[in-house]
């Protein structure tokens, strides 16, 4: 296990559960439950190349922590999160994905805030990966990893990282399929890394300003954290002072996606995350990511997803 996660666990006082019990049974899923919260963190390793890591946990104070970095290439998702801002690590959001290159034997410091759920899902990269096996594989000897993430403003929505990330979250193979499966996740997360390289790369005539970027990214961790409310456009315009068409040119560079399309992706993932681990009513569920009724929430989650609500909760049980 690498350093960081072994660092974490060892802090929280997290213990080896059975396998399977949260997550694919191929993790190695960590609990704990003290006087400053509970939560899990489960963990795969690919060999001496890559890590891949589901955290979930919940403090009733706030919870700071250190780790000795070791030299990788880190690749976040927090679709929940509030942490404090005194430690440039820390400097993180709702909704928002980070990339970066760690080098080793560095103290990074983070400080996550109570009552507010981590959750993250996140790739490490070991350097096996991208300065061997990548270089041999792709055949390009050039190829620098680590230099195509200096082109990466802190902040990203890339929504087909989005995807895979999903995909990784809900796959339930066993042996060596999942081997199979999380390889050619990881490869196809390096390829999205070095296409959108590219595009960061652009003449910055063609660049979205950092203010503005930093001004959609603070509007998506709010609409992350209230997906019982259907905003309109020109509320959510003018929390990030800009006219609407500008809102919505920026947001799209951003995310990559309209703002309905961005909302509803947001709102499915939510709904089969509640699926798969509480046992609410369907329309307690439409509710709570704010339709008017189950019926029109089931037809757009089966739209979504190509199976009814109930029915992927019994495939889910299965």
């Amino acid at each position: 296990m690498t350093k960081s996660y072994q660092s974490f666990i060892e802090h929280t006082g997290s213990t080896l559960t059975k396998k399977g019990a949260v997550l694919n049974e191929c993790f190695d899923t960590y609990q704990f439950s003290s006087d400053y919260g509970n939560g899990y963190t489960a963990v795969y390793e690919l060999d001496s190349y890559a890590s891949i890591c589901i955290a979930e946990h919940s403090y009733v104070r706030d919870f700071e922590y250190a780790v000795t970095t070791e030299d990788s290439i880190i690749i976040q998702q927090y679709d929940s999160i509030d942490s404090d801002r005194r430690y440039p690590q820390g400097n993180v959001s709702a909704g928002m994905q980070y990339i970066d290159y760690a080098p080793g034997n560095r103290t990074y410091r983070y400080v996550i805030k109570k009552d507010v759920p981590a959750k993250v899902i996140g790739v490490q990269l070991m350097p096996d990966y991208y300065e061997m096996y990548l270089k041999k594989e792709s055949g390009i000897k050039g190829i620098d990893l680590k230099k195509d993430l200096q082109a990466f403003p802190h902040g990203v929505v890339i929504p087909e990282i989005a995807a895979i990330f999903s995909r990784i979250r809900t796959f339930n193979g066993n042996g060596l399929s999942t081997r199979l499966f999380f390889k050619g996740k990881i490869d196809e997360l390096t390829a999205i890394i070095i296409q959108k390289a590219e595009e960061f790369r652009l003449p910055d005539d063609r660049k979205i300003a950092a203010a503005d970027r930093h001004a959609v990214a603070r509007v998506i961790a709010y609409m992350n954290d209230h997906l019982s409310k259907n905003f309109l456009l020109s509320e959510l315009a003018s929390e990030a002072y800009m006219s609407v068409s500008k809102f919505k040119y920026v947001f799209k560079a951003v995310t990559g996606q309209t703002y309905s399309d961005y909302i509803m992706r947001k709102k499915m993932e939510c709904a089969c995350d509640l699926l798969k681990h509480n046992n609410l009513y369907v329309s307690e569920i439409a509710y709570r990511l704010g339709y008017e009724n189950a019926g029109s929430f089931s037809v757009q989650f089966k739209n979504y997803t190509g199976i009814l609500p109930s029915d992927f909760r019994v495939n889910r049980a299965t």
